[in-house]
């Protein structure tokens, strides 16, 4: 592949800044906001369903990959059981869009995030 793409690192980013901030259902408002669809879909637990963290993982690893980023893609390859648990889990729910992350599976991703995070950075600051 040629030099990576301004289009590439801005969705690299924005994948990995997602992944920093997941939450869990536990952190849901409590507040109706039935009559404001475009607020309820920005509440964290909407944004962070099951499904729309496993798309922004898998893009994160292309990307990686794409990109060549050594360093970064083998500390984001932690990142891969937790993405087949969620794809396994998927599989099997009968309402994949409403699947939320459970906190201590939500901080592990945080937390793991962070880390691929970091290895971005130097990785990045070194070329």
């Amino acid at each position: 592949m040629a030099q990576p793409t301004a289009w590439q690192y801005v969705k690299l980013g924005s994948n990995l800044e997602l992944l920093r901030g997941v939450s869990s259902v536990s952190l849901m408002q409590t507040t109706s906001l039935v009559a404001f669809p475009n607020l309820m879909e920005n509440l964290p637990a909407r944004r962070y369903s099951v499904v729309r963290v496993v798309e922004a993982l898998k893009s994160l690893l292309i990307l990686l990959e794409e990109m060549k980023l050594e360093q970064s893609l083998a500390q984001a390859q932690h990142l891969r059981p937790m993405l087949k648990e969620m794809e396994d889990y998927l599989a099997q729910t009968a309402a994949p869009d409403s699947a939320y992350l459970h906190d201590h599976f939500a901080e592990r991703l945080v937390e793991l995030s962070k880390y691929v995070a970091l290895a971005l950075k130097q990785e990045l600051g070194a070329r």
